[in-house]
């Protein structure tokens, strides 16, 4: 097999953009670790809203002097004490994000989360991340795409 010139010239420049490709993935973990921080304080953001938003037109409580009124059944959870608020925490690493609460008392979150047999679902965690999904992964691909790309111009 005969090589000319210009396969030469051609096979030099797929080294380099190769060279620059390889140089370009050790920085797409940082940039993608960057997009699921963001991505994840959106989530955050968005269950709180939501809590504080969510219309209050459930079940009346009296809590000493103190009424508390509980959401309906598939809005997010009222805000009562604020502890479940004050809990919600997210934690980024590498290629992963998590999105929580701490609240260690019986599965309390996850029972607004998915109901129990005395009480209907009052999701607060899944319609957040539903809400922002999209976006999280469309920004994480354009920061790849971008960040490869420049070694294509």
């Amino acid at each position: 097999m005969m090589e000319s010139k210009e396969l030469n010239k051609l096979n030099k420049k797929l080294h380099k953009i190769g060279n620059e490709l390889m140089d370009k993935a050790k920085s797409i973990e940082p940039e993608v670790a960057q997009w699921l921080v963001i991505g994840a304080n959106k989530i955050r953001n968005t269950i709180i809203l939501s809590m504080r938003n969510t219309p209050k037109t459930g079940t009346h409580y009296k809590r000493g002097k103190n009424t508390h009124i509980a959401s309906s059944p598939g809005n997010a959870p009222a805000i009562d004490s604020g502890d479940l608020i004050k809990s919600i925490i997210f934690d980024a690493r590498e290629w992963e994000v998590e999105v929580g609460s701490i609240i260690e008392t019986p599965a309390y979150p996850t029972f607004l989360e998915l109901g129990t047999k005395k009480m209907k679902a009052r999701p607060w965690l899944g319609p957040a991340v539903t809400k922002e999904e999209d976006e999280i992964v469309n920004n994480v691909g354009k920061g790849v795409f971008e960040l490869i790309g420049h070694s294509f111009k």
